[in-house]
């Protein structure tokens, strides 16, 4: 019974280390998303529907002609549309004409009840192997998360065009690959040195720093969002994305009284403009426009899929913390029909009027 889930950036590797664990031989990874996988997802969906849901059904499409018969998928309900994106798409490819398959729910909000669904699903995992199979998932997901962010400094600063991407690479399999948890635990000294080992960087006394916010799906599938990372990196930009699925499934940190995650700072200091959640990561978008900009960062992308609600309220909001905190926010929408050259000639006056706005400052 072939398994397989949507492909979610680098969080792809911590859904390949969870299905691994929990003893699964039959995992069948999930291709990058492309055009035609774009396509078939907006063929088959209601007109407008999230974008995540377009290409997560593409996936699922291609994924069920390569012979998978388990569709993991998220789950539950949330605070938007993202709750029932998997029995929408149940029935669609029902009506397609795909009956050998099953959808595996997993409840976000729920972490026990990702737990029970886990060991349902694991290979003869007890309980106790299934929760030792989560943990390590997590755990994992803290140095996917630091892979990024070395990533999306390196990439900018490289003197040798390419190669922060392949050392991404090879940090991303040894987290995949390595075992043990005291091994597991060394990682983070590991993905530091080979970067700094392995990539020269210019020296640049002042480079920008440009924060990206948004949809979770939107700013970690490079598929969908244009791969803005890599194009604020070649235009000499650090970035740092907020988004992470540890603010759902890092337990660990979340039961620990003496740490406060980023998303709980966020929400705090969203308050002042949003105080109740209403979906997505509306709230922490807005908390973290004013934490960035009190942590010296230059400016603020936000990115968000097409009729996305929660999104939209904090499009609307973001006008006024941007000039309450002298923080300036590209908002850029993106769906199907989101043109690389548009996207990649805002994405270059924005950095322009940063530059320029910082020279004047100094």
């Amino acid at each position: 019974m072939p398994i397989t889930f949507p492909h979610f950036g680098s969080l792809t590797y911590v859904f390949e280390v969870v299905l691994r664990e929990l003893g699964r031989k039959d995992i069948l990874l999930p291709k990058k998303p492309s055009k035609r996988t774009s396509e078939l997802g907006s063929r088959h969906s209601p007109e407008f529907v999230c974008t995540p849901f377009k290409m997560t059904l593409g996936t699922f499409i291609e994924m069920l002609d390569e012979g998978a018969t388990e569709l993991g998928m998220g789950g539950g309900n949330a605070y938007c549309r993202f709750g029932y994106y998997w029995p929408v798409q149940k029935l669609i490819l029902e009506d397609l004409g795909y009956d050998n398959f099953r959808f595996i729910m997993l409840d976000f909000l729920h972490p026990l009840r990702i737990w029970k669904v886990l060991k349902e699903e694991s290979d003869g995992c007890s309980y106790l192997q299934t929760l030792r199979a989560f943990r390590i998932a997590w755990i994992k997901n803290r140095y996917t998360d630091l892979v990024d962010k070395m990533l999306y400094k390196y990439r900018a600063l490289e003197l040798e065009k390419g190669l922060s991407e392949k050392i991404a690479k090879q940090a991303f399999r040894m987290v995949v690959e390595t075992q043990g948890l005291r091994n597991i635990k060394k990682l983070e000294d590991k993905i530091i040195d080979l970067f700094e080992q392995s990539v020269e960087i210019r020296k640049d006394e002042n480079p920008l720093k440009i924060v990206i916010s948004g949809e979770i799906y939107v700013v970690i599938e490079p598929s969908l969002n244009v791969d803005v990372h890599r194009r604020l990196n070649e235009l000499g930009v650090i970035v740092e994305s907020t988004p992470t699925l540890r603010s759902f499934i890092d337990v660990g940190h979340k039961l620990n009284p003496f740490i406060t995650m980023h998303y709980q700072k966020a929400r705090k200091a969203a308050q002042p403009y949003l105080q109740y959640r209403c979906g997505g990561e509306a709230m922490e978008n807005i908390g973290d426009m004013t934490i960035y900009k009190k942590e010296g960062w230059d400016g603020m992308v936000h990115l968000y899929p097409f009729t996305c609600m929660p999104e939209i309220i904090t499009r609307s909001i973001a006008p006024q913390v941007s000039r309450e905190h002298d923080m300036p926010i590209l908002s850029l929408v993106v769906d199907e029909h989101t043109g690389e050259a548009g996207f990649q000639t805002r994405l270059e006056a924005f950095v322009d009027l940063l530059k320029r706005r910082k020279v004047e400052t100094n």
